[in-house]
């Protein structure tokens, strides 16, 4: 099994950040694609790229109640 390290943990987020701009989406009435873009301009989402917060081994529902919590 391969490492996950900085450089490679983007292989990981495209599927997490799809599933929960698929719940951001359905709150907020907008399209899946348009909550996706808002999203990646998120802190949050700094924060979900950025390996060592091992955000990214939550699932899309658990880090969208961190992201709609987040202070």
């Amino acid at each position: 099994m391969a490492e996950i390290n900085q450089s490679n943990v983007y292989m990981l987020l495209h599927w997490k950040v799809a599933g929960l701009a698929q719940l951001w989406a359905k709150d907020l009435g907008i399209s899946t694609l348009e909550a996706m873009m808002r999203f990646y301009d998120t802190p949050f989402y700094a924060k979900l790229e950025d390996e060592s917060t091992k955000l990214w081994t939550y699932s899309p529902q658990q880090l969208y109640y961190l992201f709609r919590n987040a202070a």
